[in-house]
């Protein structure tokens, strides 16, 4: 595989670059560019798999890069690099794979490849199967208010708040979220605690029981007190309305998981692009 990292701090592209081979080895190439403009050069003279960028660079920043590279090699995963845990919205609307926090760690990058492994790998095994579809066992309903099944039955969660951070990581299109994010979105304005930071661990242990009872396991991820769910095995309306599905497109009617206050922000980006 070809892999390009993107980073205007040498250190860090240089550190990355060390990381990376230690996770893929010698047999891959990984080619690397301090600056946009560089990238795109390096775009164009190598069949690329996989782009790791920074989010904030001078001049271009990541995701005008993250347009460029759909233009020029459209089967290029992009994964983003960033030293800040919220993301701007804009940055959803790109068909990036995968955020990972900076300092960047061996393990990352490993979560992250593993992550578009596997999917390249589901593509290619719904290829075979009927109508060229993959089976995704879970159905999360964003549009409207808030709903998850299996079946066609609807999941269970002993607890509403484990519900809602299932819907938050779907709504962040299943990057790494940390827990201080999820506070913040799950309690809102009230005072952050120490109970709070424990609770998180308790919500996580909920959806992991909801789910490995219906037979979905490793749903839920979670690595440097970040968590994130698998969107690979969700059929969603709102992952497919910002992939252009014109189905999921036409049934936005201008509702997005209405029991959430933080999901206005959303809302008002899917207004947008409607």
């Amino acid at each position: 595989m070809n892999f390009l990292i993107v980073d205007d701090e040498r250190i860090i592209l240089e550190g990355m670059e060390d990381s990376l081979r230690e996770v893929v080895g010698k047999n891959d190439s990984i080619y690397t560019a301090n600056n946009p403009i560089d990238a795109i050069e390096e775009l164009k003279k190598h069949k690329m798999d996989v782009v790791f960028s920074d989010v904030d660079m001078p001049g271009m920043n990541g995701l005008k890069l993250a347009e460029s590279v759909e233009e020029i090699s459209p089967d290029t995963d992009i994964i983003f690099c960033t030293g800040y845990a919220h993301y701007s919205l804009d940055a959803w609307k790109t068909t990036a794979k995968a955020f990972i926090l900076k300092p960047v760690s061996k393990d990352d990058l490993k979560l992250a490849l593993d992550k578009i492994l596997a999917n390249r790998k589901a593509k290619g095994a719904g290829g075979a199967g009927a109508k060229g579809k993959k089976s995704r066992p879970v159905e999360a309903r964003c549009f409207g208010n808030f709903e998850i099944f299996k079946d066609g039955k609807p999941i269970h969660f002993a607890r509403k708040k484990s519900k809602e951070m299932v819907a938050y990581l779907i709504d962040r299109k299943g990057a790494m979220i940390s827990t201080g994010e999820l506070r913040s979105a799950l309690w809102e304005e009230e005072e952050d605690s120490e109970e709070k930071k424990g609770y998180i661990r308790v919500l996580a242990n909920d959806i992991r029981k909801s789910m490995e009872d219906i037979g979905v396991s490793d749903f839920l991820r979670n690595d440097m007190d970040c968590y994130s769910v698998d969107t690979s095995v969700i059929d969603c309306d709102y992952l497919k309305f910002l992939e252009g599905n014109e189905k999921a497109r036409n049934s936005f009617a201008d509702e997005y998981m209405m029991q959430y206050p933080w999901a206005e922000v959303t809302l008002s980006t899917l207004l947008e692009m409607a």
